[in-house]
């Protein structure tokens, strides 16, 4: 039913996200990866796993990091009819996206994108805008259009055509990529608030997954260097780390909730 794409540059949240998935995932599936690191912990954490039965496929590696490039070959290595563009600073997924996908896809054939909705609050914004810049499409179905990209995107595989013609770059707006593409064959990409992801985007939720200076040099790297410096600035005024767990906890627990 499902292939999850990921692109493992953050060795230990990419250990959480396989975990997560397994745990949330009811349906058939696969996880699919490439290795933009040469992290041994994270490959024999991937072996283990393999080990239990869990349907883990690692489709490749580079020495360096390229990025969202490696996300061409996940895509193609794809079996199922639901192909996944995952970011791997995602820790926390509701239960049933597969099936709430497929059922969308089966009775709206129009939609072939669907782009999961992100936990918010004054610590993050998720990597997305505010519910204002979005407008109803079908909301009994949770969809509405507004501007979409990764995160969790979820594309029908009559679409994989036009996912091996994207310009692939190291880091770029893939899925917002796609969603202007659907127009010239009628057809559309939509974010879906049944489902909902905790993007860990921001200084304060990094800094609880010991991940604040691995940002900073990340954003840094890649020229984004107001983000870097807004990471900076944060360092040495951090909440304690134990009031930021709590709230992830909760977070979780939030997301936990079989979606009605």
């Amino acid at each position: 039913m499902i292939s999850y794409c990921i692109c493992c540059y953050r060795p230990r949240m990419d250990e959480i996200l396989i975990d997560e998935l397994a745990r949330k995932t009811s349906a058939r599936y696969e996880t699919l990866l490439w290795y933009n690191t040469a992290d041994q912990g994270l490959a024999e954490f991937v072996r283990a796993r393999q080990a239990q039965g869990l349907p883990i496929k690692v489709v490749g590696s580079t020495p360096e990091n390229i990025g969202m490039k490696a996300f061409k070959p996940l895509f193609q290595a794809a079996a199922h009819d639901m192909i996944v563009q995952l970011d791997d600073d995602v820790t926390v997924v509701t239960p049933r996206a597969a099936e709430i996908c497929d059922d969308i896809f089966r009775r709206r054939p129009e939609v072939k994108q669907i782009v999961s909705d992100v936990w918010q609050d004054e610590f993050t914004s998720g990597a997305h805008p505010g519910a204002s810049s979005y407008k109803p499409y079908a909301p009994e179905d949770g969809l509405y259009e507004g501007p979409i990209d990764g995160g969790f995107s979820v594309y029908h595989r009559s679409i994989l055509p036009l996912l091996m013609q994207v310009p692939y770059e190291k880091y770029f707006y893939l899925g917002a990529w796609i969603r202007g593409g659907l127009p010239s064959s009628n057809c559309v990409g939509l974010l879906c608030r049944k489902i909902k992801i905790f993007h860990v985007y921001g200084a304060i939720y990094a800094s609880a997954y010991g991940m604040l200076d691995f940002e900073f040099e990340k954003f840094r790297n890649v020229g984004l260097h107001g983000i870097a410096d807004g990471f900076a600035r944060w360092r040495d005024r951090l909440p304690p780390k134990e009031n930021i767990l709590e709230r992830i906890e909760a977070i979780k627990r939030a997301l936990s909730a079989v979606p009605s």
